[in-house]
């Protein structure tokens, strides 16, 4: 037997067919429960939806996170390439992000509510997804996500060090290596240049570990 929907249930499937669905679709992301995914050239990009467990009855909390899978970050790490993925997956394979880190003036969390303003939160939804579907519409690869000005949104990043290896960067790659020693300072292991060459799969910059352990 079929579990009955909440109100705000009901009201949230609307919402987001109407204005995530929407937009999504004619822009060949395919559907899956709350995930949205679609090939853009070398990168699959990921729109997720996530319930918030502070939904209720009448109300549902939720937010909105957002992946990139890059071929090239895949073949480097000797991870395989999903054509459907979610978007955890990605941590592995390029990047994630929340929408309110990559937009500005993006809420948080979201909620619909059966007394509240449905049709405004729709709006807020819609342009922020049509918003979002312009940037991700730019990035269809490493070196175009190089360019945009989400790279550069919070360094040091170990995507980033991966991205910059790949295009060539050897020099931009290790300084956020060092960087990323310098960020985790009060950590084993992971303060070490070393590691997250081998982690990150720099192997390049392996003799670059050895002068600077004997400097």
């Amino acid at each position: 037997m079929a579990r009955e929907k909440s109100p705000a249930q009901s009201l949230f499937d609307d919402i987001v067919q109407r204005a995530v669905t929407s937009v999504l679709k004619p822009l060949g992301f395919r559907k899956s429960a709350l995930n949205y995914h679609r090939r853009h050239k070398d990168v699959v990009q990921v729109v997720n939806l996530q319930s918030s467990h502070g939904s209720s009855w009448d109300e549902k909390l939720f937010y909105i996170n957002v992946g990139l899978a890059f071929d090239a970050v895949c073949q480097l790490t000797d991870n395989e390439i999903l054509e459907v993925l979610k978007e955890p997956d990605c941590d592995s394979r390029g990047t994630r992000d929340r929408l309110e880190s990559l937009l500005d003036n993006t809420p948080e969390k979201w909620s619909v509510h059966v007394n509240g303003d449905a049709e405004s939160v729709a709006h807020q939804l819609q342009t922020g997804i049509e918003r979002l579907a312009i940037e991700l519409e730019t990035i269809d690869g490493v070196q175009a996500y190089r360019e945009h000005r989400w790279f550069d949104r919070f360094r040091p990043k170990q995507e980033n060090a991966q991205i910059l290896y790949i295009i060539g960067d050897l020099e931009g790659a290790w300084d956020e290596v060092k960087q990323l020693c310098k960020l985790f300072a009060d950590r084993q292991t992971i303060n070490q240049p070393e590691w997250w060459v081998k982690e990150l799969g720099l192997s390049k910059l392996v003799t670059r570990c050895e002068t600077h352990n004997s400097a």
